[in-house]
């Protein structure tokens, strides 16, 4: 199964994933999110990917979320990195960014003020 949440995931998400749902079945081993039209997420958002991702690890269904776009990427950056009680950096995020290259990754970064983002030569928003 692919899908392409576009636009901003929050709270007023959910009922935009009851098809994700009901579409679930035994013939689907592989759900692959493609995250490039996504342009917000927030924690409601973030907890809706997750507990679609611990329901599919739940059933043996494989989940990958890949072309992370710069604002929800900070989010999974900021939980990645702040600790747990518990004092270690295990996250529930860890299906989420199992895509993201495990060397070589580089957490994005806030934009400097007067140094804008540069997309590389060529490259175009695809939504």
């Amino acid at each position: 199964m692919h899908l392409t949440p576009a636009g901003e995931l929050d709270i007023d998400s959910d009922p935009a994933f009851a098809p994700v749902w009901t579409a679930l079945d035994d013939h689907i081993a592989v759900v692959a999110c493609d995250m490039r039209c996504l342009t917000f997420l927030d924690a409601a958002g973030l907890e809706l990917l997750l507990d679609l991702a611990a329901h599919l690890d739940g059933r043996g269904i494989a989940f990958f979320a890949y072309n992370w776009q710069r604002q929800p990427l900070r989010l999974l950056d900021h939980i990645t990195s702040t600790p747990s009680q518990a004092g270690d950096r295990s996250t529930p995020t860890r299906p989420l960014c199992r895509t993201l290259p495990r060397h070589g990754y580089v957490p994005s970064r806030p934009v400097s003020p007067g140094h804008p983002p540069v997309r590389p030569a060529g490259s175009r928003r695809p939504c």
